[in-house]
């Protein structure tokens, strides 16, 4: 009897060798993809522990090369979105993740309006990618979110008519997201500081090049969509939709512990070191206000213009909501070229201490 899975002679005479030829070709080019694809994730760039194992360009390095760590994940360890597919509302709250439901009223959304329309990139995504390279109204941006710090900022990332695309580089400054700018050559990479806007190694750094950072507003999902019923939400991305129902940082938020170095920290500290707060401003004048100022000023209503300067006129601008609690910015009515970014009390008095006007209290010394 013959072996049924052997091909018959007359096949073969009839041309099937070519067919099985085909196959084996393949067949030998997926193995050797396959082979490729797991030596390539079993050999990420960088270690988790040694900065130079990124293989990011260092020089020059714009910040104190001691505060530069490794944060323990790989580069791309955190996969950054781009161009993602957007919902609606009625898609967003209709859709499931896991066993619940992928947004609810109480979910802490990072809310942008450029060019007549409107976007709520949820923190519980965000968590899991920390960068969101997307265009709104035309306008090439990156909505960026960092854990460790509570911090959220937009940039536009055109720059010279180039849109940067942005990546996790796996690499911290001050216990903050390193974001690097995708490039051909790897040697051509830079590296770029959430909170200092800029690029702090590399050649872009070299170049003292800046970001816009643009106004955002970071509260519910249920006050944004209410106060934005046209706004669109990114959509989760399919192989990542079962890790959005969980938070790995719910202990770390917990506490004042810090995991990383950050220099210098407030001492005496105004305030427990993970307090929120919300800034307001732009290049080297900036505004700060952390929740419990405001939480002390008013628990429900817009904060009253009753602050000296120029705190008076940007207060008018905040809301203090208790739940969460969270801080909306009226961000449509903000004057041209106003800034907004949220971050942790550690973290931003880190970076711009020295230019900054806490609300109530005046310049931090």
């Amino acid at each position: 009897m013959s072996d049924p899975a052997s091909p018959a002679p007359g096949f073969l005479r009839r041309g099937g060798w070519i067919v099985v030829a085909v196959l084996a070709v393949a067949t030998a080019a997926f193995a050797w993809y396959a082979v490729g694809l797991v030596r390539h994730r079993a050999h990420p760039t960088g270690d988790g522990r040694h900065v130079a194992s990124y293989g990011f360009k260092l020089e020059p390095c714009l910040v104190p090369r001691a505060l530069l760590v490794a944060s323990g994940m790989p580069k791309d360890g955190l996969a950054a979105l781009a161009d993602p597919p957007v919902w609606t509302v009625a898609q967003a709250d209709a859709a499931t993740v896991g066993h619940g439901r992928f947004l609810v009223p109480g979910d802490r959304v990072i809310g942008v309006r450029l060019g007549g329309a409107a976007r709520a990139y949820p923190l519980r995504m965000l968590v899991w990618h920390e960068v969101v390279n997307d265009t709104l109204g035309g306008v090439p941006i990156a909505v960026t979110y960092d854990p460790l710090c509570d911090s959220a900022v937009a940039f536009r990332r055109e720059l010279r008519g180039e849109a940067l695309t942005f990546g996790v580089s796996g690499l911290l400054f001050d216990s903050n997201l390193l974001m690097y700018d995708r490039r051909a050559a790897a040697g051509e990479e830079s590296l770029w500081s959430q909170l200092l806007f800029r690029a702090v190694a590399g050649p872009a750094a070299a170049a003292g090049t800046s970001l816009e950072v643009l106004p955002i507003s970071v509260e519910t999902w249920g006050d944004w969509r209410r106060e934005h019923p046209d706004t669109t939400v990114p959509a989760p991305a399919p192989a990542m939709a079962a890790k959005y129902v969980s938070d790995p940082y719910t202990t770390y938020v917990g506490s004042d512990e810090l995991r990383f170095p950050v220099r210098p920290l407030p001492a005496p500290a105004a305030y427990p070191l993970k307090s929120p707060l919300v800034a307001i401003g732009a290049a080297h004048a900036w505004t700060a206000f952390p929740f419990p100022t405001l939480a002390a000023a008013d628990v429900s209503r817009p904060t009253p213009a009753s602050r000296p300067n120029a705190s008076a006129a940007l207060a008018s601008f905040l809301s203090y909501r208790a739940t969460g609690p969270t801080v909306a910015v009226a961000i449509d009515a903000l004057p041209p070229g106003a800034a907004v970014v949220y971050a942790s009390y550690f973290a931003w008095y880190a970076m711009h201490a020295p230019e900054t006007t806490w609300a109530g209290e005046g310049r931090a010394r």
